[in-house]
């Protein structure tokens, strides 16, 4: 059985001033706010997966990998005020696993499908200075 992967988008690029902020670092706050969130994702989603992300609902629950590929199961949840965020208890261990406890640096996020049933994941990334990053 071969394993589906395809990139669909590369969501946010920090070129365009997108960053990790120190309230996406926050434990209290537990999440990271996506830019343009809602904009970004809708042409991304199928309408299941929009749904699951309506307000009141858990969220839709997506794999995260990190820059090493380290796995990380996340809610995708829009709040009333129209932010939509990835939270959950596993993004404080991503934030600390990949060192992203000071400081504001430009990130990209990145979407794809993956497994039989075409899963929705991101890769999360932060960007060096004056590194070009791609799938």
């Amino acid at each position: 059985m071969e394993a589906v992967f395809e990139w669909t988008s590369r969501a946010i690029q920090n070129g365009d001033g997108e960053s990790m902020t120190e309230s996406d670092r926050n434990e209290g706050l537990n999440r990271f706010l996506i830019p343009k969130g809602d904009a970004v994702l809708k042409n991304l989603m199928i309408p299941s997966e929009r749904e699951s992300m309506v307000v009141g609902k858990e969220g839709l629950e997506v794999l995260v990998l990190d820059r090493l590929g380290r796995g990380y199961m996340l809610w995708l949840k829009k709040w009333k005020s129209g932010a939509v965020v990835f939270n959950g208890p596993k993004w404080r261990e991503f934030v600390r696993d990949n060192g992203w406890t000071v400081g504001k640096f430009p990130v990209q996020l990145w979407a794809f499908r993956y497994g039989e049933d075409g899963r929705l994941g991101f890769v999360l990334l932060d960007r060096k200075e004056g590194e070009v990053l791609k799938p």
